[in-house]
């Protein structure tokens, strides 16, 4: 019987026994794995520009991720009868750890490990069951749904902030969306993103086998990019400048600088969300190039190389 998971992990009969399985991870894996346990061993030894929340766990927790990632390369290679369960743990306890650097630590770095260690469990779970399947599919849709609706609130207060002739409303604005900035946003941003990026890669859809699918993610980097790159800072400037203008008592409309910026950004960044929701439930475009190449590789080809 050809195998049901091409260019993933898969348990493999070990030779001469048909009841011990072995499991196999390709290169793309190993090679995603290995990176992330450099991409930790670099951290611990590089000077973060943001202060983390708990500076005397973020070595420590940076450690056991360069363990486990390279663990998690190495073992299959060393032991050739590994079980698909105590694999799949350990990279839910690299995700577990990554997030726990990202979100609960506070350090910026262990955001890009995410995009490593996301991609390597779901290339080492294959293809999903139903039951999984479904599972995934609602996590993606509940943080969507919840970016969306965040997004939707941030626009809310910017048009409040925008339109208010009160100096202490503004500043009261500009600080709730600060905590949502620091709080809800990023959880949301990257819950949506990435599990996004797991469905692709344990689905027939893949990541750019169809039009629509590529497009999502290109959103979806792209509004990530936004957000950290732009939004965050200009959020900041405007908190600050309301602050002082309160403080200072004088009006609203003594300040302007990024009132529109912020405004015009989550307008923006609600848009693209909105079109990707759209994409999801539409699906246009077909199959890429990619994507017909692939259909037309012999059944049950795994990609080992």
């Amino acid at each position: 019987m050809t195998s049901s998971l091409p260019d993933t992990a898969r348990d493999v009969p070990a030779r001469g026994r048909t009841d011990a399985p072995h499991f196999e991870i390709t290169r793309k894996v190993r090679v995603t794995l290995l990176i992330h346990a450099a991409l930790a061993l670099v951290a611990t030894v590089v000077t973060v520009p943001i202060p983390v929340r708990f500076p005397q766990l973020r070595v420590p927790v940076w450690i056991a991720i360069a363990v486990v990632a390279a663990g998690l390369a190495v073992l299959p290679e060393v032991r050739r009868r590994l079980a698909r369960r105590p694999m799949l743990t350990g990279g839910w306890l690299l995700v577990v750890l990554t997030t726990v650097q990202a979100f609960v630590v506070g350090d910026l770095l262990a955001l890009l490990g995410l995009w490593l260690a996301v991609p390597a469990l779901a290339l080492m779970a294959g293809r999903l069951r139903t039951r999984a399947r479904k599972a995934l599919v609602a996590a993606h849709v509940i943080a969507s749904g919840g970016w969306v609706g965040i997004a939707i609130v941030m626009v809310t207060m910017s048009v409040i902030a925008l339109t208010s002739t009160d100096a202490g409303s503004v500043a009261a604005t500009y600080r709730l969306m600060e905590i949502f900035d620091l709080t809800l946003l990023p959880w949301a941003n990257f819950a949506a993103t990435l599990s996004g990026v797991a469905l692709g890669l344990t689905t027939k859809w893949g990541l750019i086998r169809y039009y629509w699918v590529a497009i999502k993610l290109v959103i979806g980097i792209g509004v990530l990019v936004l957000a950290f790159g732009f939004l965050h800072d200009a959020l900041e400037a405007s908190a600050e400048a309301a602050a002082q203008v309160a403080a200072g008592g004088a009006t609203a409309h003594d300040f302007g600088l990024v009132q529109g910026a912020v405004f015009w950004g989550f307008v923006f960044g609600l848009v693209n969300l909105l079109a990707a929701m759209l994409l999801s439930l539409y699906k246009p475009g077909g199959k890429t190039r990619r994507g017909l190449r692939t259909t037309a590789r012999p059944r049950g080809a795994a990609d080992h190389r």
